[in-house]
């Protein structure tokens, strides 16, 4: 057991939102359950906050801190060092516009029982000084369980790509920035809409999603063309309606199997309401004969029978709405400050035009 603290004097923080002032701890957003916004709900998230890992990409940091790498590591002066990083960096950060200083973190780790507690001392903007102490527990990872994939990063060569800068452009006309998850309910009056959505971006996108889901011609000829052409197979329009940057439709293949379960595979045209894009992917699912299911894979780079399946739907798509693919070398250009009101983690180019790889994978 060892106890690390991370300041030897106040510290000021000077973050403000961005209108430029501080906000006061009695508008911190509500979370959860809690009815209420203000100090209590942000003492329920904050330490939700601290044990949340922190995204490892530099551009795209996730909403969490680095602590759980003192689970990770025996050298003291690193630790010492993440500590510090967590209350001078991290902590600002996020909450500095709720917060004018910090006079004490201090974190003990029970490395054995995967346990800290942290104690620490602050000042809420509009409030005074709050002490409190609180246990946070890591549960070990279990025993033949694989983490969650890491998200793919863009090459240099990506983020050079004039490409980039037009799609990163298109992106900045149809979401807002700096508009967090976890602000939804910022403001004066929490039974209003959250702010993004009163933003000239989100209206943008929400007229136009509005009129792809109602009467968009192309697209009911694109599935007509599709369902003539694999008349000896089901074709389905998937699209989310009011949730995803595209519509998509599916062409089933089934495969049965000795065993009465069956391979179905889901060959998909998505086109983006956004930018003259689109993309034709394939995912693969083993189904057994009591109807349970293994993940869904995903492949941007079909093959087999699949791949004659895909160029069908492609050429469908060039002939409909004369778009052109999505460079899927550029698919993980992060963009960090954007809001992508259906998203559960930072925006890039894929997820923003499209949706992201975990929507996009599962499907009925």
């Amino acid at each position: 057991m060892k106890t690390y603290k991370a300041l030897t004097q106040p510290l000021p923080i000077d973050a403000v939102g961005p209108d430029g002032k501080k906000r006061p701890i009695q508008i911190f957003p509500k979370v959860g359950a809690l009815k209420s916004p203000g100090l209590e709900a942000f003492k329920v998230y904050f330490p939700h906050f601290l044990k949340k890992r922190r995204g490892s990409d530099v551009l795209t940091p996730e909403l969490g801190t680095s602590l759980h790498a003192l689970l990770e590591t025996e050298d003291e002066q690193l630790r010492a060092e993440i500590v510090r990083r967590v209350a001078h960096e991290e902590i600002p950060e996020t909450f500095g516009r709720y917060l004018d200083a910090i006079r004490s973190f201090d974190v003990t780790v029970l490395p054995e029982a995967r346990t800290m507690q942290v104690s620490l001392e602050l000042k809420p903007h509009g409030a005074e000084w709050v002490s409190w102490s609180f246990e946070l527990h890591f549960p070990p990872q279990e025993e033949g369980r694989t983490q969650e994939p890491v998200r793919p990063r863009p090459s240099p060569e990506a983020m050079s790509d004039p490409r980039t800068a037009e799609l990163i452009r298109i992106a900045r006309h149809y979401y807002p920035a700096g508009y967090p998850v976890w602000e939804d309910d910022d403001g004066d009056d929490h039974e209003t809409e959250p702010a993004y959505r009163r933003t000239s971006e989100y209206q943008r996108w929400l007229t136009l999603r509005k009129q792809t889901c109602d009467g968009w011609k192309e697209w009911e000829e694109f599935l007509r063309r599709l369902r003539a052409v694999f008349s000896g197979h089901p074709v389905s329009d998937v699209t989310y309606p009011f949730a995803d940057a595209c519509s998509r439709c599916c062409v089933y293949l089934k495969t049965p199997l000795p065993d009465g379960g069956r391979v179905v595979t889901r060959v998909v045209g998505a086109v983006s309401i956004l930018a003259p894009l689109y993309l034709v992917y394939v995912t693969t699912q083993r189904v057994g004969s009591d109807d349970t299911a293994t993940r869904p894979q995903l492949e941007f780079t079909p093959t087999g029978e699949a791949k004659s399946f895909a160029d069908t739907v492609a050429r469908l798509i060039e002939q409909v709405f004369g778009y052109r693919p999505f460079p899927m070398e550029l698919a993980d250009i992060p963009l960090p400050d954007l809001r992508v009101e259906s998203l559960h983690e930072s925006a890039t180019l894929l997820g923003a035009l499209f949706a992201d790889r975990g929507t996009l994978a599962h499907l009925p």
